[in-house]
């Protein structure tokens, strides 16, 4: 009887039994062997279903099956869903789960950032670079990125500047040669970019195209890339390389603001004034933009003499921008041109309030103070004007000086001024016109005469207009306001 029990427990084939499916009665049910399903939550993930991928992790978290891989997709869902703090956790159980793997370290490192924690972020960045086991060029880039962004925020802190210390320097050179590591290593269109403005900051600007124009090989038709090559050949003075890449902008997308306002700029500088306007008037939405572009097209309002509208145009970008000091320049410029000297009066206080430092400004002051027959403080803003740094750069500063002086019986003032410019106009461009005068002023002052001193035309008050340049960004350019003196 036992023995049929046993014969039960056999199958039988051909004659002979097979051991090989004899069930133990012990055995405990074999799990089902589609345990690794990484293929299917990649596929889910890369597709974005994550409603479906968020239920299959949950199944295989149950069944306790490989949690690693588990925790890194279920990481990378709650990152995408905005829950940082989720995601952390899930990143730093795969790498509790894992410690070996960089990929753990590199994305709660991402995921640091992303919560502005800088400082922990760098220390996950390091741990995942000495974990790499192959090359990795997201590594590289955000390392780079944050050592930058610390030593622009510590630079900032010591009001530094251009003058960097030895451990500015140090810094500068390793976090450029993190980005320089990724882009060896992949054509990483971040890492030129990060390089590019790097490059721009020190003033390097053929550096900064060069990282520009690689760029550009990776995204072919990026405007944005295209018109900050055109801007850094502009900065450059290549005006014809800048315009020609700002006009394959508009090729690509004839409504790109910055392209036309550079555009309209430098045709502005080449005296095109109905080009600048035309330019101007392509940029959509023209009354919702800042107060850089009113500006420019009050100075082409300006050159044609229609002060009014320049004057409009000015009061608008003026609200628009109420700190901006090459706006309220050139408002002061315009009132001033138009005879408002009260109000040219207020518009250069305020600016001389943004830019104590600024000796044009005081110039101007003294124009209109004199104008409004105050020649006590108008002495006194001259006189400022000739003490800031900056005089050294405008000889006109001290021909008006020297007029003034004239006008108001200090001819030995006035002749040392004037001497002071002429040995600036020998070194530096300067209008013939305004040398002619100031030779015709020379001569009468060294004749020290002492009978009442004879009229020699009209002097040039030198008034400054602030010509706009790329992205409202003002040059100097000097222009004719008659002055007579007696």
């Amino acid at each position: 009887m036992n023995h049929e029990n046993n014969n039960n427990n056999y199958n039988y084939c051909n004659g002979k039994a097979n051991t090989s499916a004899k069930k133990s009665p012990n055995a405990s049910v074999t799990k089902n062997p589609e345990q690794n399903l990484n293929w299917l939550l990649y596929w889910m993930f890369s597709r974005g279903d994550y409603l479906n991928c968020k239920t299959l992790i949950q199944k295989q978290l149950r069944d306790n099956y490989e949690q690693e891989y588990l925790y890194y997709i279920q990481g990378m869902i709650e990152r995408d869903e905005g829950r940082l703090n989720d995601a952390l956790t899930s990143f730093k159980r795969a790498l509790e789960i894992n410690p070996k793997n960089s990929n753990n370290a590199k994305e709660m490192g991402k995921t640091l950032y992303q919560m502005h924690r800088y400082k922990q972020a760098l220390d996950m960045f390091y741990q995942a670079e000495k974990l790499m086991q192959r090359v990795d060029h997201e590594v590289y880039y955000y390392i780079g990125d944050l050592l930058y962004r610390n030593a622009t925020q510590q630079a900032q802190a010591q009001q530094q500047g251009n003058n960097l210390s030895n451990s500015t320097k140090a810094q500068s050179k390793e976090y450029k040669d993190y980005f320089k590591q990724a882009i060896m290593n992949s054509k990483h269109k971040e890492s030129y970019l990060k390089l590019a403005e790097i490059y721009a900051k020190e003033k390097d600007y053929p550096k900064a195209i060069e990282m520009y124009e690689n760029c550009l090989q990776i995204s072919h038709e990026s405007v944005d890339i295209l018109t900050k090559i055109g801007l850094m050949y502009l900065k450059i003075g290549e005006n014809q390389r800048s315009f020609e890449k700002l006009l394959d902008v508009t090729h690509i997308d004839d409504q790109h603001t910055n392209a036309l306002m550079a555009l309209g700029a430098i045709l502005q500088s080449k005296h095109d004034i109905d080009g600048a306007l035309n330019k101007y008037k392509r940029i959509p939405q023209i009354h919702m933009e800042g107060g850089e572009l009113w500006s420019n097209i009050a100075m082409c309002f300006f050159k044609k003499r229609k002060y009014v509208a320049a004057i409009a145009c000015l009061k608008k970008s003026v609200w628009i921008s109420p700190l901006n000091f090459n706006i309220l320049f050139n408002l002061g410029l315009v009132l001033l041109t138009a005879h408002q000297y009260a109000s040219a009066f207020q518009v250069f206080a305020a600016s001389v309030n943004l830019r104590p430092e600024n000796a044009e400004c005081y110039m101007l002051l003294g124009v209109c103070l004199t104008r409004l027959n105050d020649k006590q403080n108008a002495f006194m803003a001259f006189e400022r004007s000739i003490m800031l740094p900056d005089a050294v750069k405008n000889p006109i500063i001290y021909l008006n000086f020297a007029v003034f002086c004239y006008q108001n019986a200090r001819e030995m003032q006035s002749l040392t001024h004037l001497n002071n410019f002429l040995e600036m106009a020998q070194r530096m461009d300067v209008n013939r016109e305004y040398a002619q005068m100031a030779q015709r002023l020379h001569a009468i002052l060294t004749q020290n005469a002492k009978m009442q001193r004879p009229k020699i035309g009209s002097i040039p008050s030198g008034s400054i207009e602030a010509q706009p340049g790329s992205r409202g960004e003002s040059s100097v350019e000097k222009v004719n306001d008659d002055e007579d003196f007696n």
